[in-house]
């Protein structure tokens, strides 16, 4: 599976870098992915580890998300490893005046297991980037409104 998206949003890239990466911070705009049983305390320097929880109504499925490329305001990819298999997380951030672009790039290599459950999963998961993805513009946009950029 890949997914790709762009958005554009009115706040300065790091500020949106620093937003994204403030995991605990996440409850705040990304719905279904605000559940970090364990964040490292090197967290977001490149290599740092941490967990992310996925609820699929009663069930839940951990993914263990590495850095992999972490510069602030400018790029950042996440690896993720999960009983489904692994994947690819990359953010590009170009800032254009006041407004940031950021590229998201979503790839992932499943095994057996995610091959079987990707169709009954995919529809969702595509849904809950999105909605995330709007939301973040949303937050942020709203920071740099209330003078908190």
């Amino acid at each position: 599976m890949r997914i790709r998206r762009r958005i554009s949003i009115e706040a300065p890239a790091d500020l949106v870098w620093d937003v994204i990466t403030n995991l605990r911070g996440a409850r705040e705009w990304a719905p279904g992915f605000d559940d970090y049983p364990f964040v490292s305390s090197d967290w977001p320097r490149e290599g740092a580890k941490a967990t992310w929880r996925w609820h699929a109504g009663p069930l839940h499925v951990d993914f263990q998300l590495t850095l992999t490329e972490s510069i602030r305001g400018k790029a950042l990819q996440i690896a993720n490893r999960s009983i489904f298999g692994e994947g690819l997380e990359v953010y590009s951030f170009a800032m254009s005046g006041p407004t940031t672009t950021i590229w998201y790039d979503l790839s992932d290599q499943p095994n057996r297991l995610g091959r079987l459950l990707t169709p009954l999963f995919e529809k969702r998961l595509i849904e809950l980037i999105d909605r995330t993805i709007a939301s973040l513009k949303i937050y942020c946009e709203n920071r740099v409104k209330a003078g908190r950029a």
